[in-house]
């Protein structure tokens, strides 16, 4: 019997390899694979791009890294040994994702990643306990890897204390390349294999040709390879929060609106004091570039008002501001002046556009400054931290300039002020907490005329 052609072996032997590895690729089928990943039939499989994503349990924390090369993965920890699910998508990279489970919160862990029998360097982490008294972290938006955006992600991997970071979409701003993403996940991996990085989608996670597949199959929020979630919620000390989708229908009767309303009147205070929605566009922004979502404030205010919203923190326009607690276009309370600007929960959300973490500033604002717009910055990049704690039952956060100047900061306390704990507003009890209800009411009304 002859041997077969050369060419078709040439053709044959990448289809038997594939057949070979692709009982291993556990979440995709051998039609998907050779019609999205075939040039992963070759190539190295040290991992890279390795980053924790956290779930919704404390005692679980998954891992997910990129080869060149397709293999089978696996993840170990504390001497134990669990094996990846591999999968990919239009792109030139293999991925695996596993889960390390049975860990207790407060107590560290070491770990690492393999890929046919290539390991990567040993890794260590700390789950966050949901009932500590202190948890910090570290908020951005409009990230990208401009030389801007370098200098916030220096100063985050620089960081020992931050616990977590969170970001209001636009992350890597590939826009239908996938090389962006590669160097993304490879420059922030030196923070990302210590804390995990959660994640609200932006207009730019949305890429042409691609659609959301790049960060369905980069990112997890349901502990589901190639995750198609795009809203969830998480307890932290403290902390309820919430990442909303911007980019996906969101009026009242949508999925994600009747999934938020659920949500929000879950939240039981005791545990979790402070609540903060993080999602892309503002409700609130007087630049003029994007400027405010109306359509958002009108579907969801309402809904975060009532639910007791406390941060409303976004991106989208590439600059600084903060309003004070605002319903309905009305400022419904000021605070307390002092060394540090002071805030009684329960009065309306406070809005945050935080889009300062690399991307081309847009300088132009709207003038007059809106009487709900309490500081604005317009041309500076940096990143916020958020400080929770236990004991004062407070929640502080600043807004740091990448020379490390304050720009902003704020103290939310739970506790009502000093100044009109007994009179309440205006020298009328309880008068304070029908400010939000009032102002939503003068807005529908203007409204309709």
């Amino acid at each position: 019997m002859s041997p077969p052609p050369r060419r078709f072996v040439r053709v044959l032997a990448p289809l038997l390899v594939l057949l070979l590895l692709l009982p291993l690729a556990h979440a995709q089928s051998l039609g998907e694979a050779l019609q999205e990943c075939a040039g992963t039939l070759t190539g190295s499989t040290q991992p890279q791009q390795i980053h924790l994503q956290m779930t919704d349990d404390a005692s679980v924390m998954n891992v997910i890294w990129a080869t060149e090369g397709r293999s089978t993965g696996e993840v170990e920890w504390n001497g134990q040994t669990v094996a990846s699910t591999d999968y990919c998508y239009n792109h030139d990279m293999a991925f695996h994702m596993a889960s390390m489970t049975g860990l207790v919160p407060g107590e560290e862990v070491t770990y690492r990643v393999s890929s046919g029998g290539d390991w990567s360097e040993e890794f260590t982490f700390t789950p966050i306990d949901s009932t500590a008294n202190h948890f910090e972290w570290i908020s951005i938006a409009d990230h990208g890897d401009s030389s801007e955006g370098m200098d916030v992600s220096e100063s985050i991997i620089a960081d020992t204390t931050a616990q977590m970071v969170t970001i209001s979409g636009d992350i890597a701003y590939a826009d239908g390349e996938h090389s962006p993403w590669d160097s993304w996940f490879n420059f922030q991996q030196e923070s990302m294999t210590r804390i995990p990085w959660v994640t609200a989608v932006g207009n730019h996670e949305n890429e042409p040709g691609y659609g959301f597949s790049p960060y369905e199959h980069r990112f997890d929020s349901d502990g589901q390879a190639e995750s198609e979630t795009f809203w969830y919620s998480r307890d932290f000390p403290g902390v309820h929060m919430v990442f909303m989708s911007t980019e996906h229908d969101y009026t009242t009767g949508s999925t994600q609106y009747s999934w938020l309303e659920q949500d929000l009147s879950s939240v039981d205070r005791e545990v979790t004091p402070f609540v903060i929605v993080y999602g892309h566009k503002p409700m609130y922004s007087s630049n003029s570039y994007h400027g405010s979502e109306v359509e958002l404030r009108a579907a969801l205010e309402t809904l975060y008002v009532n639910q007791g919203v406390d941060l409303v923190i976004a991106g989208h326009d590439h600059f600084y501001e903060r309003t004070w607690p605002v319903a309905g276009d009305t400022v419904v309370d000021t605070g307390n002046e002092g060394d540090v600007h002071r805030f009684a929960r329960g009065y309306a959300p406070i809005h945050l556009v935080i889009g300062i973490a690399g991307r081309s500033a847009y300088e132009e604002l709207d003038e007059p400054q809106p009487e709900w717009s309490a500081y604005r910055e317009n041309s500076t990049y940096g990143w916020t931290r958020l400080v929770y704690d236990g004991d004062a039952q407070e929640l502080a956060f600043t807004h740091y300039r990448t020379d490390e100047t304050i720009g902003d900061e704020f103290i939310l306390q739970v506790a009502p002020l000093a100044s009109n704990s007994e009179e309440g507003f205006l020298g009328v009890p309880g008068f304070g907490t029908m400010l939000p209800i009032l102002a939503m009411f003068g807005a529908a009304v203007r409204r309709l005329r």
